[in-house]
């Protein structure tokens, strides 16, 4: 695949670019979905509609850069999933103070993981927490700015993500004792 040359005939509104660029990027997007949806089929949906905004917006795409045009298609995923999430996201509001000490996740334990069981481990968190940390962890939001998308409070957003590393750090040390 020639990305300016894809680039190119997206900007035509060429369908048969569209179809490549389903093809070719549908797999890696399906897995940031999955991160912001509350299930598989929610997470196909995602894909679909943000696929088709990437189609009807890509003449606003000023990079010139395959990871730049990526990176893009991902900003528009987390902002359809904000917009999806809003209705259907469930406030669970608690104090930091239930977890006062920010549980530390052993660097040799996460190292005997694999990256497909990284990823199964933070597909399988809770959707709320799945969604707090992959904003925060893996995009670098701000809490603060984590709960403005998502309409919730900033306290939130900092619970939310703590209790999504306990259970990974739970989780890892679990799966850390089966491979000694």
């Amino acid at each position: 695949m020639n990305f300016k040359s894809l680039i190119y005939r997206l900007r035509k509104g060429e369908e048969t670019a569209f179809k490549e660029l389903v093809f070719s990027y549908s797999k890696r997007l399906l897995t940031v979905c999955k991160i912001y949806a509350y299930n598989q089929s929610d997470a196909q949906d995602l894909l679909q509609d943000a696929l088709i905004v990437v189609f009807q917006k890509v003449k606003s795409f000023k990079g010139e850069e395959e990871k730049a045009f990526y990176a893009w298609m991902r900003q528009i995923i987390i902002y359809q999933a904000f917009n999806k999430n809003q209705k259907k996201y469930l406030r669970v509001e608690k104090s930091l103070e239930e977890f006062p000490n920010d549980p530390v996740i052993e660097p040799e334990g996460v190292s005997k993981l694999s990256h497909e069981e990284i990823v199964s481990l933070v597909m399988n968190l809770p959707s709320g927490y799945k969604q707090v940390f992959a904003l925060f962890a893996i995009e670098g939001f701000s809490h603060k700015e984590i709960a403005n998308r998502m309409n919730i409070k900033e306290s939130s957003s900092r619970s939310q993500y703590v209790r999504a590393r306990k259970i990974l750090q739970q989780k890892i040390n679990e799966l850390s004792k089966i491979r000694i």
